[in-house]
């Protein structure tokens, strides 16, 4: 009897062996995906409208991603100043930037061309021709440029007709421009100059107290300064037309995390950037409407400057065009390709 007790466990233990031995075996854990995290600092300041719209950019990368890539927005200024922008991107200090190539004129004159010289970029009112002459050559040539800063050039978003020239003296003439003392920046300045202003550079979250206390007396900005830096409380007058059908801005990466990026999360970050550019345009468009439409509720007068005088600023353009076209082969290049797309000579 004895026996028979001790057969019936060890055959008990092997009928569980054997069920033990034919079950699945238990699923391994799931592998989280690793979630990169990137910062980004603009060269702009919070108020500025391509700036204001960078947090929804990196909300839409989120959510593109899966929260796969997170990144952080900051205003220019925030980690570094704001004329280091873009050698912090290249070391590495952080991962992306919104500039202007006029920003880095003294390292790189091509910059300059790139932000759109007076009457480069036309087609006022539409992204098309712009986007056509980027196509062109231009963008394949910035990246060639930006890539020895070790960036990754993603490509360009307009902030519409530039410059938005806001005046406390009545400007009509060629002739009016001489001694006035003007906010401008990068090639600007240059042009500016031409016409015979006094121009200089700060950032534009100081125009407000330079106009208020006479520093200066006519600002250059894209057209959210009126209402959104509230120039309109310190300007007289809206000096039109504007001198190019677009100005550009860019967006960079660090070319060490744009190469470590998966494939799927770069064609992830270029949807959301293709949406930010569309979106930031339109937003400016509609600042542009509503600053000559509510130029008299806002403190100011629209004064629009004669064919006849802008024609004689073109051709001062024209000579700034051909010396920017002397400053490097990038330079060089740069300018061919706009004459080759407009059919000049």
């Amino acid at each position: 009897m004895k026996k028979k007790i001790l057969l019936i466990p060890l055959a008990l233990l092997l009928a569980v062996g054997l069920v033990a031995g034919c079950a699945p075996a238990p699923a391994p854990a799931p592998v989280e995906e690793e979630v990169i995290r990137w910062t980004l600092e603009s060269a702009y300041p919070w108020g500025d409208y391509s700036m204001d719209c960078l947090p929804k950019f990196a909300a839409r990368v989120g959510e593109l991603s899966g929260g796969r890539l997170k990144i952080d927005t900051l205003p220019g200024g925030a980690i570094v100043p704001v004329d280091d922008t873009l050698l912090a991107l290249g070391q590495g200090v952080f991962e992306v930037t919104t500039s202007s190539g006029g920003y880095w004129e003294g390292d790189i004159p091509v910059g300059s061309i790139e932000e759109g010289l007076a009457f480069l970029y036309r087609g006022f009112g539409t992204l098309e021709q712009l986007d056509a002459i980027m196509a062109y050559g231009l963008t394949d040539l910035y990246r060639e440029v930006y890539d020895e800063w070790d960036a990754y050039y993603i490509g360009h978003f307009s902030y519409h007709a530039y410059p938005c020239i806001m005046s406390k003296l009545p400007i009509r003439t060629l002739d009016d421009w001489k001694g006035v003392k003007i906010r401008a920046y990068g090639p600007w300045m240059d042009f500016f100059g031409r016409l015979g202003a006094h121009a200089t550079w700060f950032p534009g979250a100081e125009i407000y107290m330079a106009m208020k206390l006479g520093t200066i007396d006519v600002a250059t900005y894209d057209c959210f300064g009126p209402i959104g830096f509230k120039l309109h409380e310190v300007m007289d007058y809206l000096i039109l037309p504007p001198f190019a059908d677009h100005a550009i801005s860019n967006m960079l990466v660090n070319k060490d995390a744009w190469n470590a990026l998966p494939d799927d999360l770069k064609q992830v970050f270029y949807e959301a950037y293709e949406e930010y550019a569309v979106e930031t345009y339109f937003g400016y468009d509609e600042y542009w409407t509503a600053i000559v439409q509510q130029a008299g509720p806002l403190g100011y007068e629209v004064l629009t400057m004669p064919d006849s005088e802008v024609d004689k600023m073109k051709l001062i353009a024209a000579e700034q065009w051909e010396d920017y076209a002397v400053k490097d082969d990038y330079c060089a290049r740069a300018v061919r390709l706009a004459k080759d797309f407009y059919g000049l000579d």
